[in-house]
């Protein structure tokens, strides 16, 4: 692939997306960035800057855009790096902008989101990613890589796809030499809910009682809480069909405790710092989700239960939302409750 011709789009220049589009502009694509204008007049003035854990970096000359669906090309891959409850309507806005064999990958948090790319857009064009990294803007124009507990791992939504395996290996691989740890797999799935184990856990739970990570595996009380949420995960996960990584539930929490909470000790929950700033928070894509899985299958899930009910209480305590990306996609936040909620 030339690398001077190939077009890549990050729709939701955040932390993450300012990450994928640092290095990858820094290694030669074309890369246009969709995002808030605070970040992006910056990053037009004096080029995106990348610190922190994987080095210091720094890229210039990106196309630049606030308003989805006004682009003038298409492009080769398109990044959705949105907030979960956007995916819908972002993939249909950015739908005419993927190029016949283009690919869209989700680096999103939660479930359900590669799901509606393949909806949207189709199984072949449908990527999902597990990002165990975490990544903080300090300021406009300015990424901070904070923690990283796995490389990234990215693959197919339906690897029996013809060519899907070996476009996930291509952009494993130039995502790679572009300096973001990426490896391709044929269990994307399973990769997602492994880090839906991670997160439905500690993300809830530290923005709730506003602690770091490492502080939520220290007490005994609190790790017997998670303990239960990775518990119905893991019985959700397993009812769907997915086939998990591990065997059970305690095999996972050995490398739970053992190794990825140890290495984002100091991690500040992301649901905790949508908070702060009085936006909404993923809460329906994860433990919210699990929820409304578990209630689908007839499966009881009352620790996910609770912390979705727990969040959606804070979040309207919370200020209105500031200036975001709703406004370049046309749509207010709502928190979404689980089907039964809904009709109540």
């Amino acid at each position: 692939m030339e690398l001077s011709g190939c077009k890549i789009l990050i729709a939701g220049c955040g932390a993450i997306g300012s990450v994928f589009g640092c290095l990858l502009r820094k290694a030669g694509y074309e890369v246009t960035l969709l995002g808030r204008e605070w970040h992006l007049t910056a990053i037009r003035l004096n080029g995106l800057e990348m610190d922190g854990i994987w080095g210091r970096h720094r890229a210039e000359e990106f196309k630049l855009c606030t308003e989805a669906g006004n682009f003038t090309e298409l492009y080769d891959l398109i990044l959705i790096a949105v907030k979960a409850y956007d995916t819908e309507k972002i993939t249909r806005l950015l739908a005419p902008y993927l190029k016949p064999d283009g690919i869209a990958i989700s680096l999103q948090n939660g479930l359900g989101n590669v799901e509606t790319l393949a909806e949207k857009l189709g199984a072949g064009k449908s990527m999902g990613a597990s990002i165990l990294v975490g990544a903080k803007i300090p300021e406009p124009g300015r990424v901070t890589v904070t923690v990283q507990a796995a490389p990234v791992i990215i693959g197919p939504f339906d690897p029996n796809v013809a060519g899907s395996m070996e476009k996930g290996r291509l952009w494993a691989s130039l995502f790679d030499q572009a300096g973001i740890p990426c490896e391709a797999t044929e269990k994307i799935l399973a990769h997602i809910w492994a880090k839906v184990f991670y997160n439905a856990p500690l993300n809830p739970l530290g923005a709730i009682l506003q602690v770091h990570y490492g502080a939520l595996g220290e007490e005994p009380q609190l790790r017997a809480i998670m303990d239960r949420i990775i518990d119905e995960a893991f019985e959700v996960a397993v009812r769907k069909g997915v086939m998990p990584l591990w065997s059970s539930a305690d095999e996972y929490r050995k490398l739970f405790y053992g190794k990825l909470l140890p290495a984002t000790y100091n991690h500040q929950s992301s649901m905790l710092q949508d908070l702060q700033r009085g936006r909404p928070t993923e809460i329906n894509s994860l433990n919210g989700q699990i929820w409304r899985y578990g209630e689908q299958l007839g499966t009881h899930t009352p620790y996910n239960e609770t912390m979705t009910r727990l969040m959606l209480g804070r979040e309207k305590r919370t200020a209105p939302p500031g200036p975001s990306l709703h406004s370049a996609i046309g749509r207010d936040p709502r928190m979404i409750p689980p089907e039964r909620d809904r009709k109540k």
